[in-house]
């Protein structure tokens, strides 16, 4: 998919008076890419989609609020940093990435 401002651009070079080979060749896209987003009429940022599907779950939505590991974690990391205490409390099970996504549930779960 193109970025705005090569259609823009594209769309200027069109108003000017340019051919529509030319109009893409300066916008760096092809004809066909050119032609399309001629007929559409609209920017490539207007013409995404929001995703419908749902992704499958992760090994972190496993972890109901309700489960005995939740309720462990959660009163330990009263004291502490809760990134600290999750990587103590089950080495090897979180990797650093997953961390903070750990974080915004137990946060999340202290909450309700």
């Amino acid at each position: 998919m193109k970025q705005d401002a090569e259609v823009l651009l594209m769309l200027r070079e069109r108003a000017k008076g340019r051919t529509q080979e030319q109009a893409a060749a300066r916008a760096g896209m092809s004809v066909r890419t050119a032609r399309a987003y001629e007929r559409r009429a609209r920017l490539p940022s207007q013409l995404k989609q929001p995703r419908t599907y749902a992704r499958g779950p992760t090994h972190l939505q496993t972890i109901g609020h309700g489960s005995p590991h939740c309720s462990r974690m959660t009163r330990r990391c009263r004291a502490r940093r809760c990134s600290a205490c999750c990587a103590n409390a089950s080495p090897g099970r979180y990797q650093a990435g997953q961390l903070r996504t750990l974080q915004r549930h137990i946060a999340a779960w202290r909450a309700q």
